[in-house]
């Protein structure tokens, strides 16, 4: 099973304003390919919000010169359809990854999507939160935080941890086990990851992350 992990960083609060992409491919359980790139907003959208540098350091001058979302994008289109799309807080990842393929008027791929905040949550639920750091640093992952290569190949390594650690052999299992009903987009629309209504039935048992595990 083909896994994607993506982040997107943007410039300001609108979804079109990715000024960022990391992602990271796993072939099953391997991951095959890392890319990431700066990008430069189209107009109309090139002010940056000084939170959002403040938050990912990423400023205008920086993308002055950086490929449009097209570009970036043309590598990966061939691999995303059919595949699962991982993300950290999906439901931002998703909106701005469809804003973007929408003012660009390029195909929308047919994947399924899982978010690793809630996977973590029914996994890990005595972690103090789910942050993408938190959860990072409980499993000893590396993590430049906010920097979208890092970011991506993170939340691609939670789901890998989170096979592990329920004996799951791909997403399907594990969305079983867990009680969480996958995502999805197409060109007819998208649908959130979610956590099943009836998941107290289905919850796995509790694990303790393993002490080698906390390490760095």
């Amino acid at each position: 099973m083909r896994y994607i992990a993506l982040d997107f960083e943007t410039g300001n609060a609108s979804p079109l304003s990715a000024c960022a992409l990391g992602a990271t491919v796993f072939e099953d359980a391997v991951p095959v390919q890392q890319t990431v790139s700066l990008i430069q907003p189209p107009p109309g959208v090139r002010k940056f919000h000084w939170g959002n540098v403040r938050v990912n350091h990423i400023t205008e001058a920086m993308v002055a010169d950086a490929p449009a979302f097209d570009v970036v994008w043309r590598a990966l289109a061939p691999l995303a359809a059919g595949s699962v799309l991982v993300c950290h807080n999906a439901a931002f990842d998703v909106r701005v990854l469809c804003a973007c393929l929408a003012h660009y008027h390029l195909p929308v791929p047919d994947c399924r999507t899982v978010c690793t905040v809630k996977v973590a949550q029914r996994v890990w639920p005595d972690l103090t939160d789910h942050k993408l750091d938190t959860v990072s640093a409980a499993l000893a992952i590396p993590l430049d935080h906010h920097e979208a290569g890092s970011d991506a190949y993170a939340a691609g390594m939670i789901l890998q941890a989170a096979l592990r650690e329920t004996g799951s052999p791909d997403v399907d299992a594990l969305a079983r086990t867990i009680g969480m009903r996958l995502g999805r987009i197409s060109r007819m629309g998208t649908t959130p990851c979610s956590i099943a209504k009836d998941s107290a039935a289905v919850r796995p048992p509790r694990h303790p992350i393993n002490e080698g595990e906390k390490s760095s």
